[in-house]
């Protein structure tokens, strides 16, 4: 339903009202505030873009899904989804200059609920990804030692038996060749099989090291088998040469279903008698694959930071971490003296929090590529082996890459509208949406090197494969790398430069979800103006309640369920949603008309990439994502102290699905209450006056604003080839 080719504030008739209302809205501007330079929108833009996923998620997934190959497909995804759905969002702040739910109900009153469901969003994403911030507060000022606190397994219960580091075990075998290091001491080697129902084996590593060993006795696929099944034998031969079994009605072939029933496998080969036997399929083990060793640094994580206990679980969450309870207030602090004065405070301070990361960055790659191992590492990530290289056939490689793509430049958030609309009206957001784009795509590149650098290191340390060490997420963050960190030399000064990396990672994100709910409260009450430093002190105390549930022992458990549903199918359904009325409610028209108006020339090419992007590709590749992500459903899960997976109970899983279905369920009960509220006032209530703009839209500064004329009924006021329903009531 995209109306005409004018933008419908624009153009038009001079006059005392034009002036009058210029006047007005420009002090409106000045009111509500503008970056002071068009760096500070930029940098706020870029550490907003690019943040923890860069780090954390991204290399996972580049390693999980082929390395370069899956390369070739976020670069794909990054001109087909992230970067159309980047520079629209962009545009649309920049001209209208309000945050989401002023802008959505101006641009169609109907789906004013657009942005409600944003900023729920926002909302929920803020209250755990400080939480983030927190944790890496805590770690940076646990690294104030002259070793790290998880450098050693402890001889304390923070310490599980299976808690090992190299260094111990190291000294442990220089003692003896027969100890290694378990059960917090130097133990024999001898008593660790047996612990865990192995022997110690006849042979020596290649490094001359005893190993265990599970095999046990081969059962034979004779006659004799016949009695493990409480059968007879047989006197017939199957074909193949299997023995069988028979009972008083039928034959039985002694072959690899007999095996299964004993969970064991058939040989490929015989005995001299030509006889099949049944083998359990072991090996001798060397000690790091006998049993499941635990790093120091996720017996720190889990026990000490989290507080988890052996009987943690939803129905028993446990007491507050208060250290945690502090550090999440010192994160919210810090939150809100950056944002307590605006953009004009939070553009100052992107100038450090979005560039020390790239410092950072740059002195661990230095750092990793001298590590013995590194070169392995940044195999194992760049060089793909034939196996995920036909992987780009699959459909699940692709979905991987949109879906981080999507979630790494952050659309639908609220968060770029809100960081546009501060901009000044002939900003060129064209050229800034291009270069963000592109450096976001380029920093995760880059951190994979790094990061991958180290976990070769990892992978060489404890004689693994870097494939048996690699994690996502905080497994990353949070136990691979601390690990990393604590057999470095000089291991405090990384540990804080690491850590010091994921704060202002994280707190440029932060920054701008947070500011995007502030703005929200703001345009909605600009009353509130006034008390800007109250409304964000108001929204850091809120967030900071709601988020004291993730600082009890069980905390993780409400961290993952928020991070699993909050910004899932409910966000893909807003980004699909909003394309579209942008595209064919408001029109692809109007979009190219307000981007002329605000001065942004762009070539005729590019202007028809844009075009079958918005209106064709992307939500097309939208809803691949979302379908593929409802094909790909699986339950919320976390980790306790043991290797497997908590699956959380049925009615958390609901609670998680209602978390998602409310920032959806939100836009058509606006909507309703939009079309009551419009009916109440006279107003009309038709579908392509729901889907219309109102005479309130246009652009944030007005310098040549027709005026209405006053003969006719402003309800059916025509402006310009391009139809708007005044509304009297406020938005």
């Amino acid at each position: 339903m995209g109306a005409g080719t004018g933008s419908g504030r624009g153009k038009g008739r001079g006059g005392k009202a034009d002036i009058s209302a210029s006047k007005a809205n420009l002090e409106e501007v000045e009111e509500r505030g503008n970056w002071d330079n068009q760096c500070d929108f930029f940098l706020s833009c870029l550490g907003y873009a690019v943040g923890l996923g860069n780090v954390w998620r991204f290399p996972y997934l580049c390693y999980e899904h082929g390395g370069a190959t899956f390369l070739i497909a976020y670069i794909t995804m990054l001109f087909l989804a992230g970067l159309p759905l980047f520079f629209l969002e962009l545009v649309i702040g920049q001209y209208g200059g309000k945050g989401p739910i002023k802008l959505f109900g101006r641009i169609a009153p109907i789906m004013k609920g657009l942005g409600h469901g944003m900023l729920i969003i926002s909302f929920l994403v803020v209250i755990y990804y400080n939480m983030i911030i927190a944790w890496t507060i805590f770690y940076t000022f646990a690294g104030f030692t002259s070793e790290l606190p998880w450098q050693e397994c402890g001889n304390t219960t923070m310490f599980s038996q299976d808690c090992f580091t190299v260094a111990q075990d190291k000294a442990c075998n220089e003692t003896s060749s027969d100890l290694t290091f378990w059960n917090k001491t130097c133990s024999r080697v001898e008593d660790l099989c047996i612990h865990h129902n192995m022997t110690l084996s006849n042979l020596l590593d290649d490094k001359n090291r005893p190993m265990c060993t599970n095999k046990t006795d081969d059962v034979l696929l004779d006659v004799s088998a016949c009695e493990l099944f409480e059968l007879e034998a047989s006197d017939l031969i199957a074909e193949g040469g299997f023995k069988m079994c028979k009972n008083e009605s039928s034959q039985f072939v002694l072959n690899q279903f007999a095996c299964s029933l004993l969970n064991r496998k058939i040989s490929t080969e015989t005995d001299v008698n030509g006889t099949y036997s049944c083998v359990d399929g072991t090996e001798e083990l060397i000690l790091n694959r006998a049993y499941k060793r635990i790093p120091a640094s996720e017996d720190y994580f889990k026990r000490t930071m989290l507080g988890l206990e052996d009987d943690t679980s939803w129905s028993n969450m446990g007491g507050f971490k208060w250290e945690l309870v502090l550090c999440l207030a010192a994160a919210w602090v810090i939150v809100c003296l950056c944002l307590i004065k605006g953009v004009q405070s939070s553009g100052k301070v992107v100038y450090f929090t979005a560039l020390f990361p790239y410092l950072v960055l740059v002195i661990l790659l230095i750092r990793g590529a001298t590590l013995p191992g590194a070169y392995d590492g940044v195999v194992y990530y760049v060089v793909p082996d034939a196996k995920k290289v036909a992987a780009l056939n699959k459909i699940d490689v692709w979905a991987a890459a949109a879906t981080q793509i999507f979630y790494s430049l952050g659309p639908s958030f609220g968060g770029l509208i809100t960081l546009a609309s501060y901009n000044k009206f002939d900003n060129n957001c064209h050229r800034d949406a291009i270069i963000i784009a592109f450096a976001n795509c380029g920093t995760s590149i880059f951190a994979g090197f790094v990061i991958f650098s180290i976990i070769g290191f990892m992978a060489n340390s404890a004689g693994l494969g870097v494939g048996d060490v690699i994690k996502g997420g905080t497994g990353l963050a949070f136990i691979a790398y601390p690990d990393a960190v604590a057999q470095m030399p000089v291991a405090p000064l990384w540990s804080f430069l690491f850590f010091g990396m994921l704060i202002t990672l994280g707190l440029d994100s932060q920054f701008t979800m947070t500011e995007t709910i502030t703005t929200a409260v703001l345009d909605q009450w600009p009353q509130l103006r006034a008390h800007k430093g109250k409304v964000v002190i108001s929204a850091c105390v809120l967030g900071f309640v709601l988020g004291l549930s993730l600082c009890s022992r069980g905390g993780l458990f409400m961290f993952d369920l928020i991070n699993w549903y909050s910004a899932s199918w409910s966000l893909l359904i807003l980004a699909i949603t909003e394309v579209l009325l942008l595209m064919y409610g408001y029109g692809y028209k109007n979009v190219f008309e307000n981007i002329t108006e605000m001065g942004i020339r762009i070539p005729t090419v590019m202007k028809w990439y844009w075009m079958s992007c918005w209106m064709v590709i992307t939500p097309g590749l939208l809803i691949f994502v979302l379908i593929m992500t409802f094909v790909q459903y699986s339950p919320a899960y976390s980790f306790r102290l043991g290797p497997e997976k908590y699956y959380f109970p049925a009615g958390i899983q609901l609670l998680g699905w209602l978390m998602a279905a409310v920032a959806v369920i939100v836009v058509p009960v606006v909507g309703v209450l939009q079309y009551r509220k419009r009916k109440a006032a006279g107003q009309p209530t038709d579908l392509k006056s729901l889907f219309s703009p109102n005479e309130k839209w246009g652009p944030a500064i007005v310098t040549n604003r027709p005026a209405a004329p006053q003969e006719k009924d402003p309800s059916a006021y025509i402006n310009q080839g391009f139809k708007y329903v005044v509304e009297t009531n406020h938005l």
